[in-house]
């Protein structure tokens, strides 16, 4: 049976939408100070909320302690957790933090049995803020014999193996805002790094092009058997841009 333990920091803050049907699901704090559902998986809780509140009401905010929790399935005990997010309206439930734990916000202490259950869940929020960490490198590849365009999850991945598929390729980089709203806690002045690989079997270039909000600073070509590192930086709420920084031959 789900419980809570003492001590625990609760807040009390106005809630700007309808809250009622989200009791023990994390909610998060908006630039309005008003407690609200998640916009995407990126963002970052505030907590959980205790009750019951619609828009205008006080709205009750676990953000320390154990906690009561609905999970998105069976989590035992010592699971790490997560905000499960399917869409804006299916979103806030614990869900067990797989290959994401840097998203992690607490520790299953009691156990649910299925989806739609309760357990409890020592907290353990993520403010946003990056201490020293292994950063979590996924490979994309790509075979498309057309231009592409890479979303920002594929850029955050790290390393991009493109094959041109029969001809020189004038591939794009996803808007500035994609890649803000894929940053968590973006702020001005966050940074990354990707590295686009060219494994054409001919002599076939990639030509790296520009998108909405975005400047492209340096070479943007990249050869066969050639890789090029590019960093990504955020300089203004609405624009990024992208330096390349260095060529590797393989």
């Amino acid at each position: 049976m789900a419980v809570d333990f003492n001590p625990v920091l609760d807040i009390s803050v106005e809630a700007v939408e309808d809250l009622s049907s989200y009791q023990y699901q994390f909610v998060k704090i908006g630039t309005d100070g008003k407690a609200a559902l998640l916009d995407t998986a990126l963002d970052i809780p505030a907590g959980v909320i205790q009750n019951t509140p619609v828009a205008g009401e006080a709205a009750t905010i676990r953000t320390l302690g154990i906690s009561k929790m609905v999970a998105n399935a069976a989590l035992d005990e010592g699971t790490v957790i997560k905000p499960e997010f399917v869409s804006v309206s299916d979103c806030g439930q614990a869900s067990a933090a797989v290959a994401d734990k840097h998203l992690a916000c607490g520790i299953v202490t009691d156990a649910s049995g299925a989806d739609g259950n309760m357990c409890s869940v020592l907290l353990a929020l993520n403010s946003g803020i990056a201490g020293p960490q292994v950063k979590k490198t996924v490979v994309t590849t790509e075979a498309t014999a057309d231009d592409v365009t890479y979303t920002a999850a594929e850029l955050l991945g790290g390393l991009i193996l493109r094959d041109c598929a029969g001809g020189a390729r004038a591939d794009l980089f996803p808007t500035a805002a994609t890649i803000i709203a894929a940053i968590p806690n973006c702020q001005v002045g966050d940074s990354f790094d990707v590295v686009i690989r060219n494994t054409a079997d001919s002599s076939e270039t990639i030509t790296m092009t520009t998108n909405t909000g975005l400047t492209l600073s340096g070479t943007m070509t990249i050869a066969q058997s050639n890789s090029k590192i590019f960093r990504v930086l955020v300089t203004a709420a609405t624009t990024v841009t992208i330096y390349s920084i260095g060529t590797l031959v393989h």
